[in-house]
């Protein structure tokens, strides 16, 4: 009973923090999302947030007793802050999930190394995505040359989410005919190009990094297990929840406080705009309880968490994306100025469906899944 006391006032205290980083956030979202430029309040906030490493759980000293937080604690926080603002909380979830790689490394002392700079605020960049490689983020197509202490990479990787701002790098490469999996400190071979100018998730900076025969050294190979449990999957349906949930509010709040002639009545009152309202919180709700279910299969160990991320991913984009829509059609023509945050929420909730995996490669992996072609 004690354990479940103290993993639940960790959670609201987490949950808390999230909260206040949210609305730190929501602060300059509008400005960083028109100017493209990263949040760097959010980032120097969570760097000193005991949220950056909940997952990990405590380290020496008073945070000793303290254990991981939940998966479920884990995706609330994620949704949070992506009301707050979801480039934000797009590039930290990233970053979550390649330093939670760390994990994976085979020599102790590189282990212990990486978790303690991590601890102290280190910012890693997940440089998994390739030119050619689509969907297949664990299947890379660069080919590095073996050299004195590991490999050297040329190539390219693109939508590197936060990498101006990254210590360190996950990546990938075939060494000797097989997919590897690599930590590297930034360095000078590493080059960044800056190409991001997009519709939505403006602020995540998720530019092309160039490694110039960049050394992939052998002591910090990975050993990854593509089915074992990571953030990012997890995380990336309760992008889109958060999104859905700023957008459902945005929504509300004009609802209440727009009125129209002649009895200057609020446009809350018009059943048009209470049945998107009620579609809205129907969508929300079934993906949030997705979300919530996927959660809660990982905390369990239920080898059914692979398939109902996939599933959560896509309820969630599309719900997202319904309601953002649904929002600006109840704000009309003032919720597609950028005065207003509707039409943020909208064009980052489109992000949501083609973000990898996309709703297409998911519709084809489930499909075969249950009807169990190879």
């Amino acid at each position: 009973m004690n354990a479940e006391k103290n993993d639940a006032c960790q959670a609201h205290e987490l949950l808390a923090e999230a909260e206040r980083i949210s609305a730190l956030l929501a602060e300059h979202a509008a400005r960083h999302d028109r100017d493209a430029t990263f949040p760097i309040e959010g980032l120097a906030a969570t760097i000193r947030s005991p949220i950056n490493t909940a997952l990990l759980g405590g380290a020496a000293g008073d945070d000793a007793a303290r254990a991981p937080c939940s998966w479920l604690t884990f995706g609330r926080i994620v949704a949070i802050l992506a009301r707050g603002d979801a480039s934000f909380a797009t590039a930290w979830l990233m970053h979550q999930g390649a330093m939670s790689v760390y994990r994976a490394l085979a020599d102790p002392g590189e282990r212990s190394r990486f978790e303690q700079a991590i601890r102290r605020g280190a910012w890693v960049g997940n440089a998994l995505s390739e030119p050619t490689s689509g969907n297949m983020f664990l299947v890379p197509r660069q080919v590095a040359q073996k050299a004195e202490g590991g490999y050297r990479l040329t190539g390219e990787k693109r939508f590197v989410t936060g990498c101006e701002h990254a210590d360190f790098f996950f990546t990938a490469a075939v060494c000797d005919g097989q997919p590897a999996f690599f930590l590297l400190e930034r360095d000078d071979s590493i080059a960044i190009e800056p190409v991001w100018d997009t519709l939505g998730m403006r602020a995540t900076r998720s530019q092309i990094v160039r490694f110039q025969g960049t050394l992939l050294r052998e002591s910090r190979r990975l050993a990854v297990d593509p089915t074992a449990p990571n953030p990012i999957p997890n995380g990336l349906g309760w992008l889109s929840v958060g999104i859905a949930e700023a957008a459902m509010a945005a929504a509300v709040a004009y609802a209440k406080e727009r009125v129209l002639p002649p009895g200057d009545r609020p446009i809350a009152e018009l059943q048009w705009v209470q049945f998107a309202v009620a579609d809205m919180s129907l969508r929300l709700e079934a993906a949030r309880a997705l979300a919530m279910r996927t959660a809660a299969a990982l905390d369990a160990g239920d080898p059914s968490y692979g398939l109902l991320q996939l599933q959560s991913k896509v309820v969630a984009n599309e719900a997202a994306v319904a309601i953002a829509t649904s929002a600006l059609e109840i704000a009309g023509g003032a919720g597609y100025m950028r005065s207003r945050p509707i039409e943020r929420h909208l064009r980052d909730a489109m992000s949501g469906p083609i973000m990898a995996l996309s709703g297409p490669a998911i519709r084809d992996i489930v499909g075969k899944a249950l009807l169990g072609v190879a």
